[in-house]
């Protein structure tokens, strides 16, 4: 999770990149080329939407299965704490 901050930098800046590009070589008329960084703006923001609600959606299937797997070590350490205190009274 450490790295998502880099990798959001590093799309950010690829797409503003793009556009600048984008821009520079454009031979349309500014207000053509306003359209299309608009749309493709509008298409990669989508994009990233979507690449960020499946990352989301990996992140919340790990914390659930880490939840899990600690209610399960809490459940036995508690069974093997009253088993030694029932052999510690026999």
């Amino acid at each position: 999770m450490s790295n998502s901050g880099g990798i959001i930098t590093a799309l950010l800046a690829g797409c503003a990149i793009g556009v600048g590009i984008g821009i520079l070589y454009a031979p349309d008329k500014g207000e053509v080329t306003r359209g299309k960084i608009k749309e493709k703006a509008k298409e990669k923001a989508e994009e990233f939407e979507a690449s960020f609600d499946k990352n989301m959606e990996k992140v919340r299937d790990k914390i659930d299965d880490l939840i899990e797997d600690l209610e399960k070590k809490i459940e036995s350490f508690k069974r093997k704490e009253k088993e030694e205190e029932q052999e510690a009274k026999a």
